[in-house]
């Protein structure tokens, strides 16, 4: 039962990791960017920010054929993660352009949030 244990909630896992694969993209690229960018205390601070929800969206796509408990977990930990990345990109203001891992941070927060809610 627990391989299947999705089946009546495929509409919201799918979107959950189809932003998850978004998210991780996003950040991985802000990462770049700011590394070709040279300055330290800018790279530090997105490196702060996006390491753990990049690699956490990463893991979570990976974790589909696992029990629910583990994939709700990694959600939990995904969702606090890019939230608390927003607040923290968000801080930074102009200093860096995360026009495209905000909105990849706040949507793969809500579909986590939606994915919890529909399970639990």
């Amino acid at each position: 039962m627990e391989g299947v244990w999705f089946s009546g909630l495929a509409d919201e896992l799918a979107r959950c990791l189809s932003d998850a694969e978004s998210c991780a993209n996003a950040c991985e690229a802000l990462l770049e960017s700011v590394t070709a960018a040279g300055n330290v205390e800018v790279q530090r601070a997105v490196a702060a920010a996006l390491v753990a929800p990049a690699a956490i969206s990463r893991v979570l796509i990976d974790l589909i054929d696992h029990p629910p408990q583990l994939v709700l977990a990694a959600c939990r930990l995904c969702r606090e993660a890019s939230r608390s990345a927003v607040v923290e990109l968000e801080a930074l203001g102009r200093r860096v352009d995360a026009s495209e891992a905000l909105p990849a941070l706040r949507a793969v927060a809500d579909s986590c949030e939606t994915l919890i809610a529909a399970v639990g």
